[in-house]
């Protein structure tokens, strides 16, 4: 089998098993074996290939690995602070918050947001309250003050 087919499977199997990842660690080697495989096709030695793999891959490490790193951890970062957001919000209780019993809804902005009392009161539908914290899923509310 030429190098060729070499370069070739192993960008092609990297670039798969990127999927399981999503880190663009793999992605970035498997575009650096297919660009190899180009010079390898072409017929040159190996150490050309090998060449254009290095150059290939510092390239991608440094430029294009970077911008995605950010596209993938800016959508997570988004999602962190969608919680964070919530803090001081204004909502209005759609189910009886009781924290003995592990119950209670709000509604925020159209969105249904499972909801505990900061201060451990019952708090009953259809009362204004405000987001304290959030821990998960779970926002902590306290009456709005009138």
């Amino acid at each position: 089998m030429s190098y060729a087919y070499i370069w070739l499977i192993a960008g092609i199997t990297l670039l798969i098993l990127e999927i399981f990842t999503a880190d663009f660690l793999l992605a970035s080697i498997g575009i650096s074996c297919l660009i190899a495989s180009i010079p390898a096709f072409l017929g040159t030695s190996i150490a050309a290939q090998i060449t254009t793999f290095s150059i290939t891959a510092i390239i991608v490490f440094a430029t294009i690995r970077p911008f995605i790193q950010k596209i993938i951890q800016g959508k997570n970062h988004a999602k962190e602070l969608g919680l964070n957001t919530l803090i001081n919000k204004r909502g209005i209780v759609t189910e009886e918050i009781n924290n003995s019993q592990n119950k209670g809804h709000i509604k925020i902005d159209g969105d249904i947001w499972r909801a505990c009392s900061e201060t451990g009161e019952n708090i009953e539908e259809g009362v204004f309250v405000k987001v304290k914290r959030s821990e998960s899923i779970t926002v902590y509310v306290e009456r709005e003050s009138e």
